[in-house]
């Protein structure tokens, strides 16, 4: 009934918003887009097999094409281009493409884009970061790509703080301090609607009707995850209500954000497998004064798309809280992160990721910042080592320098 509600009001405010367009508006054409580039150096303890330094870097170029009829009407698409690999997959891919359409009604997202959450939740202040990229520190600690450093399928060191596990297979992100909701969805064909700002107060939702089915893609089959699998990212009707409010009270800043996820994960077909549905959501909050801001934020996936056939299911989670200050062209700050999850189901334990980290951010000249961060992490499991298993626990130290382009 929701996923029906959302699609059928979407449809009307967009045909009420369009009564009376003009058909021959000229469109403009916009185009922007940013880039980094970052050297990462990292000294951990379970580093057997691993380098300390690498390169790493991402572009994005997004094209704009909108219009604005006679009656306030304003409409076009949006396309995201990303030039980005993982080191066996390099190309150019489109990560963002949908219609739009906005007014006084709000605005209306149709196609593939990102949930109402990802672009309005409020968490810990990160502008000393790059593009709010908020856990770049995860792709240093692990392995690779979140390959498996040994040869009995175990991950190993850090891997169990940032890779592999429940996490990344439930949130679809691919560590242990994902800040937001959006993984339920992900960048999937989808119905998004913003409602318009009311003294602060925004509200929003979503429909996703498959978390894995992107722009031309008909995909219509029920039964999809792997039998036996642990875990299962994998979600259908997947609807999100969310609200967030941003105002000034005697130059006091106010910001706060929260949403809930829900929606059917896939079955394997194997009257065995029983995975939980979706069930996620978050909540955060900050306050600025005078160039300081604090803020925070929490999300629980609880123990979704895990698998109940096997014992030792757990609940997914992080947090995190942070500060920053701002004076002119110049951002340092500092945050704390805290993610856990059962990481194997067949295994007794529970593994977690703490970061601690400090940087900033230099403004050269508009549009161009050199960056610097520092982390300390601690990735520990509460399994039991064997000779086989090893000891999973790590520490270690993480310098990124980076520069970022925003255009």
């Amino acid at each position: 009934m929701n996923r029906y509600l959302l699609a059928g009001s979407a449809a009307v405010a967009l045909v009420v918003g369009a009564s009376a367009a003009n058909a021959q508006t000229k469109f403009d054409l916009k185009i922007g887009g940013d880039a980094y580039f970052e050297a990462g150096f990292v000294s951990q303890d379970n580093d057997t097999g691993l380098r300390s330094t690498e390169f790493a870097n991402r572009m994005r170029i997004t094209v704009i094409p909108s219009a604005k009829a006679d009656n306030g009407l304003e409409y076009g698409a949006r396309l995201r281009f990303r030039a980005a690999g993982n080191g066996t997959n390099n190309n150019v891919t489109a990560d963002r493409a949908f219609i739009f359409a906005q007014g006084s009604f709000g605005q209306v997202r149709l196609g593939s884009t990102n949930e109402f959450n990802d672009d309005t939740a409020v968490s810990t202040p990160i502008d000393y970061l790059p593009l709010g990229l908020y856990d770049r520190v995860t792709a240093y600690i692990g392995a690779s790509n979140g390959a498996s450093t040994t040869i009995n399928g175990r991950y190993a060191g850090a891997d169990i703080g940032s890779n592999g596990g429940v996490a990344q297979t439930v949130n679809g992100g691919n560590s242990l301090v994902w800040a937001t909701l959006d993984p339920m969805g992900g960048n999937s064909t989808k119905v998004v609607y913003y409602s318009p700002r009311f003294s602060g107060l925004q509200l929003g939702a979503a429909y996703t009707p498959r978390s894995d089915s992107y722009y031309t893609d008909v995909n219509r089959v029920k039964n999809v995850t792997t039998a036996a699998a642990q875990a299962s990212g994998a979600y259908q009707d997947v609807f999100e209500i969310g609200a967030n409010f941003s105002d000034t009270f005697g130059g006091v800043t106010v910001k706060g954000s929260a949403a809930y996820t829900g929606g059917t994960t896939s079955k394997s077909g194997n009257a065995a497998d029983s995975f939980k549905n979706l069930s996620a959501w978050q909540a955060g909050a900050q306050i600025g004064y005078a160039g300081f801001v604090l803020g925070g934020g929490y999300v629980d996936f609880g123990k979704s798309g895990q698998n109940t056939r096997y014992t030792y299911t757990g609940d997914v989670s992080n947090w995190t809280v942070g500060v920053q200050y701002t004076a002119g062209p110049i951002v340092v700050g500092a945050n704390y992160k805290h993610g856990e999850d059962p990481g194997s189901t067949i295994l007794a334990g529970k593994r977690k990721l703490d970061v601690y980290e400090l940087g900033t951010s230099y403004t050269v000249a508009p549009g161009l910042a050199l960056q610097a961060q520092y982390d300390y992490f601690t990735a520990k499991s509460d399994k039991v080592n064997t000779v086989v298993t090893g000891d999973d626990d790590d520490k270690g130290h993480v310098v990124i320098l980076r520069s970022v382009l925003a255009f």
